[in-house]
């Protein structure tokens, strides 16, 4: 039986991690099954490399034109600003909930995961539209300050809610420890719990960095140029599509840069629980009379990533149901609502299952080919949805032409896309079960596929669920993508939304309705969200 390596803590305690094992380790089975995964995962950057006429050389006179060196510049800052922001944003509210005395912490887990529910463009427009009705002269909505506040508070729950519930999954008696050991609060918290935070945190930067380098919607909204904003329009307006997809290579190597620096970040070392047992639960920082300043700084956020959007876009459906532009079409709003739940639900399912074997790999056989298998489905997540939507038309035609203009490869697309959202939330569950449990009931005569679903799929369950719950989130806000995959004359809420645009003005008074469907749907599972970190 393979034991455990004892690695020390930061407070001088040993902590079980699984032993880095060589490839040859992993079951054939499922190191097969990984590699199929990630050939389907690279299918559309490899439509980048090998469609008509890209070649190095245009790679080269790409890099050297004058104009994209400004982009990668403006990318960059923008990835830099909103993964720190949201890094200390979705930290530091973790913190307060899971460490301090703020009052209701419940009811501030809920408000805090909400505006995952709240798509980047329709945030975007929204804020836009605050500004032009309250503030008509002020441009401090645009450019990178306004791309970069819009996008903090829509993206920080990816960091909030991994950080909280691994907050509530640690033993305290570490921190502990260090308290007695003559440590004030803050170096304890610093020195012995931030280090285990480090594989939550790192999950939630790479998607979040990811989310930004293929961000297109918020960003052209807000009148901020980037790689991706290029790719979209000289793939789809200006008609270079050589010049687009040579862009895009620039932009899936800042993805492979993203995953190396996630590896560097995450650490070797995960919290490991030896059951589902409660945790004794640990001291709380009073906040004393600080408590007012506080929740005077949640309730600001909530605001800001809430309150802002949900009243624009109500005022908006109020104006429409008074007699401007005329009523709704329910009956379009009711088609395009069932579409999106089914194409985002049937895509959660997919991916959960996909993405188990990848994560079983890379958690239990750590070693260059889980590591490669998982890096290959981070790819696609960084590409602008125009490509991958175009990378999977052409292979459709070539290859599956049946699936051409179907539910199917729209479902696909969503599942090459989003399922690093499930990868990284499955890898927290998995880590935190103990491999002794695995190997004991090995040791009884328990094959593997009855050990992960007797013992490993129940602890971590709870996080198996949370990267559905994401899947379906994107997949229901998922805009370009679904434009170009979409089955022929059918809408979902995002494009129902984006179809009310008149030239390049959006139609905000039709467009509303879909908007506050888009963001009380996204509030459903957003809220599921939170009852399940509630409940860790």
């Amino acid at each position: 039986m393979q034991m455990n390596d004892p690695v020390p803590s930061a407070a001088g305690f040993d902590v079980a991690v699984p032993r880095r094992g060589r490839p040859g380790h992993a079951p054939v089975t499922l190191a097969v099954l990984g590699l199929l995964i990630a050939a389907a995962a690279v299918s559309p950057a490899a439509y980048l490399l090998l469609r008509a006429g890209f070649s190095i050389p245009l790679l080269r006179s790409q890099l050297a034109a004058p104009t994209t060196v400004p982009l990668i510049v403006n990318t960059l800052w923008l990835l830099v600003l909103v993964c720190g922001f949201t890094a200390v944003l979705g930290v530091g509210l973790a913190v307060l909930i899971a460490r301090t005395t703020l009052p209701l912490p419940r009811m501030w887990t809920v408000v805090f995961t909400l505006p995952l529910g709240v798509p980047t463009f329709v945030g975007s427009y929204a804020w836009v539209a605050f500004f032009y009705e309250y503030f008509p002269r002020s441009e401090l909505i645009f450019g990178l300050r306004g791309a970069a506040a819009v996008l903090t508070l829509t993206l920080f729950p990816y960091v909030f809610l991994p950080v909280l519930t691994a907050l509530r999954r640690l033993d305290p008696a570490q921190e502990e420890a260090a308290r007695a050991l003559g440590r004030g609060p803050v170096a304890a918290f610093v020195r012995v719990t931030l280090p285990q935070l480090r594989p939550a945190i790192a999950t939630g930067l790479l998607i979040i960095g990811l989310h930004v380098l293929a961000e297109f919607g918020a960003v052209e909204m807000l009148n901020y140029s980037t790689l991706t904003t290029a790719i979209v329009q000289r793939a789809t307006v200006l008609g270079m599509p050589e010049s687009a997809r040579a862009l895009a290579v620039v932009l899936a190597g800042g993805a492979i840069v993203l995953l190396l620096l996630d590896r560097l970040l995450r650490g070797r070392r995960y919290p490991l629980r030896s059951g589902r047992g409660a945790a004794r639960p640990p001291l709380r920082w009073r906040l004393g009379p600080s408590t007012p300043l506080v929740v005077a700084g949640c309730s600001t956020v909530a605001v800001a990533a809430l309150a802002i959007p949900l009243w624009v876009t109500a005022g908006g459906l109020v104006r429409r149901a008074g007699g401007a532009g005329g009523a709704p079409d329910w009956a379009g709003l009711a088609a395009a609502t069932a579409n999106t739940a089914r194409w985002a639900g049937a895509a959660a399912l997919v991916a959960t299952a996909v993405a188990l074997p990848v994560t079983v790999l890379a958690v239990r056989y750590p070693g260059r080919l889980s590591s490669a298998i998982e890096r290959a489905t981070w790819i696609a997540h960084a590409l602008p949805g125009v490509i991958m939507a175009l990378a999977l038309v052409y292979l459709a035609v070539r290859w599956a032409y049946p699936l051409y203009q179907t539910s199917v490869l729209l479902v696909a697309g969503y599942v090459v896309m989003f399922l690093p959202l499930a990868i990284g939330s499955q890898q927290v569950g998995i880590a935190q079960a103990s491999p002794q449990l695995e190997e004991m009931s090995r040791s009884l005569g328990k094959g593997p596929v009855r050990t992960f679903t007797r013992i490993t799929a129940p602890l971590a369950l709870p996080a198996i669920g949370v990267g559905a719950l994401l899947v379906g989130l994107d997949g229901g806000k998922e805009l370009t993508t679904t434009l170009l995959l979409r089955p022929t004359g059918e809408h979902s809420l995002a494009t129902a939304l984006w179809s009310t645009t008149e030239g390049e003005v959006l139609d905000f008074t039709a467009a509303a309705p879909y908007g506050l469907v888009l963001l009380v749907i996204g509030a459903v599972p957003a809220a599921l969200l939170a009852r399940a970190t509630l409940r860790r």
